[in-house]
């Protein structure tokens, strides 16, 4: 698997990009790279998988919904991001397994206090290596 992910400094929000060499990797690479900026320390844990599945109008779309569950996870249900699958993926749908642990203070540290996942500037695209996507989060 080659991806990769950074931050791109925001004013009073925080945009990240990702990249990777298929459209599904793409979108798994975003949960894991966002569970990343939320929360630091060990994924090694007992995990359980969830199935999220949503229509979307386009792949940026489904990309703000995906990533908006993994906020909801961290911060409704306690749980964090620690692998993902996308099984199915369309220009309006997508069906992806997240592994989930449990969030431990003794363990876990906040990063980047996420409050949600914006539509402002997200983007998909197709790019000569692969694929980029482009993420604005409210902070």
């Amino acid at each position: 698997m080659s991806s990769s992910f950074g931050t791109i400094s925001h004013t009073a929000d925080l945009k990240f990009w990702v990249e990777a060499d298929s459209l599904e990797e793409l979108f798994a690479s975003a949960a894991l790279a966002l569970a990343s900026l939320m929360y630091q320390g060990p994924r090694e844990a007992e995990m359980q998988w969830l199935s999220f599945s949503t229509d979307g109008i386009d792949l940026a779309d489904l990309l703000v919904l995906l990533l908006s569950e993994v906020v909801y996870q961290a911060d409704a249900e306690g749980l964090l991001i620690a692998a993902a699958r996308v099984s199915s993926l369309s220009q309006n749908y997508l069906d992806a397994k997240l592994g989930v642990i449990a969030l431990d203070p003794a363990l876990h540290t906040l990063g980047e206090p996420v409050k949600a996942v914006t539509y402002h500037e997200a983007s998909v695209a197709k790019t000569e290596a692969g694929w980029r996507a482009e993420v604005v989060l409210d902070v």
